[in-house]
């Protein structure tokens, strides 16, 4: 049998249509025959087996103050299997033993999920690698299947979903477009914007991060879905951190997205993303505080009110089951799941609706970085109307089930149900910027407040998690418990126009019941491209934590919220200042 070719030039896999016509007979060929004869007598057989091979190369440049400090250019493949046995209505799924290892990653064990094998592969050793990875997650489902089954004898089920949904089988190939790393201008662009830092003394820390993802994606399953697609995305983040004299940390950061490096924004526009979050640093360094929780109307806009959907609102218009689960919990499985009996119930004002558009690859000539065709299962997309003039009316879903969702509306990414490009929309109370500041006012002399609050910046999870935590090495004050959002820019709003800077503030107890209070909404939309938390915790689902997202939001005027700032207390800042580099 001839080999499987795969070339990489400059990281990027090239495949060949002979290369993928082999892949995928592997594939075929070891499925047919896991179908047909693998069981363990008196035990469960499978009725359901997919296998999910990726090919994928990273590069990754960072860069602090002008110089390369990490390159990476690393090709990856891996090898995901998924065994069902049972049937549709009950299976060894949505349940968690935590007293089992449930990737089959432990020393001792094969690995069936994300298992690396070698890039270059011939038709039988990748069938050898399917035949390990099989026989390992088939042993865990019969495992798993019988926990299950003994845990819930003694009980009387309530919920009686079934487990999975049959689908009709679907085929797909995507692969034919251009997407070209060039290392060495990744390279450059980030050492061009990290030199922004070197002259400024007022910043203790920076880092910026060029990175360039380029993945094949084969897939079959035994219900005769079959794909190929090609999944790419690329993006620059720039993040800088300074601490004040009473030692509390401040930052800011930059970020750009897209699906090709055609689309980020050019040099100038970067090194100018870069200078304007010195800038913010800066001032941060000698803006006051809020001294006491504020209470009162706050006025989010651009950035801000996008990462306020994207982190408290949309995560909960994806449809969740809750696990069956023994021997441990997660704390927060219950997080974003308020919405799934409410189909049907008022979740925003009647004036706001809310779209789900994965078909959608461009919005007013800017590319939205969520978009897709098909999903993780091999379903196509479906574009949704969430929430119309108000009221709750779908959920996205996967071929999991749940009481309200029957069906999956092809929305499973990385693992789970997950949102992608998301578009809201106003039919009325729609205000300019300077009518909402108005608005703001009005607002608080009516309370007889001091102040409004409008924030005009939030911190991403995903920067703050990959990037930030680890530049100030563990330092940020991160509020805990409850739905709280990090502020990185507000500003108060005195009732003559005055704006004043604040730091280190976060918005406290938010909720979705508070997008009720939602009383105006800007005119103009702001099309908000960035890499979104996974809904359901990775390690339930093997999946992965941050995927491509976009959001089309509008400023908006909240009625009602409250700020706060940490009562922590803070390391002392150095003694001596930091050396100044001079060009």
């Amino acid at each position: 049998m001839r080999k499987i070719f795969l070339l990489v030039i400059f990281g990027v896999f090239i495949s060949n249509s002979y290369a993928k016509d082999e892949i995928m007979q592997a594939l075929r060929d070891e499925m047919n025959r896991s179908m047909k004869q693998l069981k363990i007598e008196n035990l469960q057989e499978p009725y359901f087996i997919e296998y999910k091979l990726e090919y994928s190369t990273n590069v990754n440049v960072q860069a602090v103050l002008g110089n390369t400090t990490d390159l990476k250019a690393s090709p990856v493949a891996r090898l995901t299997v998924n065994v069902k046995v049972g049937d549709y209505k009950f299976d060894n799924s949505n349940y968690i033993d935590f007293g089992l290892n449930l990737f089959g990653s432990g020393d001792d064990e094969e690995q069936f999920i994300n298992r690396r094998i070698p890039i270059e592969l011939d038709y039988y050793n990748l069938r050898k690698h399917l035949w390990l990875a099989t026989d390992a997650a088939y042993k865990r489902s019969v495992e798993i299947y019988t926990k299950k089954e003994t845990s819930l004898k003694n009980k009387i089920r309530r919920d009686t979903t079934p487990d999975f949904i049959k689908t009709p089988p679907y085929k797909f190939i995507d692969t034919n477009y251009l997407f070209n790393i060039d290392i060495k201008q990744f390279e450059e662009i980030a050492k061009k914007v990290s030199s922004v830092f070197r002259n400024h003394e007022n910043i203790d820390v920076s880092k910026t991060t060029v990175e360039g993802i380029d993945e094949f994606v084969y897939y079959i399953n035994s219900e005769g879905t079959e794909y190929i697609k090609r999944n790419t995305q690329c993006g620059v983040e720039v993040i800088a951190a300074t601490q004040c004299a009473d030692g509390m940390l401040v930052y800011d950061f930059f970020s750009s997205y897209s699906r090709t490096p055609e689309k980020l924004p050019t040099l100038d526009s970067l090194i100018n993303g870069a200078k304007i979050v010195a800038q913010n640093v800066s001032q941060l360094k000698n803006a006051s505080t809020i001294d006491e929780s504020y209470n009162g109307p706050i006025l989010f806009i651009g950035q801000a009110s996008a990462e306020l959907f994207a982190q408290i609102f949309v995560p909960n218009l994806v449809a969740q089951r809750k696990p069956i689960m023994d021997g441990g919990f997660f704390t927060d499985d219950d997080k974003f799941s308020v919405f799934q009996n409410k189909i049907g119930g008022r979740v925003l004002p009647e004036f706001i609706s809310v779209w789900a558009k994965p078909n959608l690859s461009d919005y007013k000539n800017t590319q939205l970085f969520g978009y897709y065709k098909i999903d993780d299962e091999g379903i196509q997309a479906q574009d949704l109307l969430l929430v119309e003039n108000g009221y709750l009316k779908n959920l996205m879903s996967s071929r999991v089930p749940t009481r309200r969702v029957k069906q999956s509306n092809g929305h499973n990414r990385g693992g789970s149900a997950m949102f992608s490009n998301i578009i809201l929309s106003a039919n009325k109370n729609q205000l300019s910027f300077n009518e909402l500041k108005s608005k703001l006012i009005k607002l608080v002399k009516a309370r007889e407040l001091p102040y409004g609050i409008i924030v005009k910046k939030v911190q991403n999870i995903n920067i703050l998690y990959t990037g930030l935590y680890g530049l100030t090495f563990g330092n940020i004050d991160i509020p805990r418990g409850g739905n709280k959002l990090l502020i990185t820019q507000a500003y108060k709003l005195y009732p003559d126009g005055k704006e004043e800077l604040v730091r280190g503030a976060f918005v406290n107890n938010i909720s979705t019941q508070s997008f009720k209070d939602i009383i105006y909404v800007g005119k103009n939309q702001f099309v908000y491209n960035f890499l979104a938390s996974a809904v359901v915790n990775p390690f339930m689902t093997g999946g992965k934590s941050y995927l491509p997202a976009s959001i089309v939001s509008f400023d908006l005027l909240l009625e009602d919220g409250e700020i706060k700032s940490s009562d922590d207390d803070f390391k002392k800042p150095p003694i001596l200042s930091k050396p100044v580099v001079l060009n």
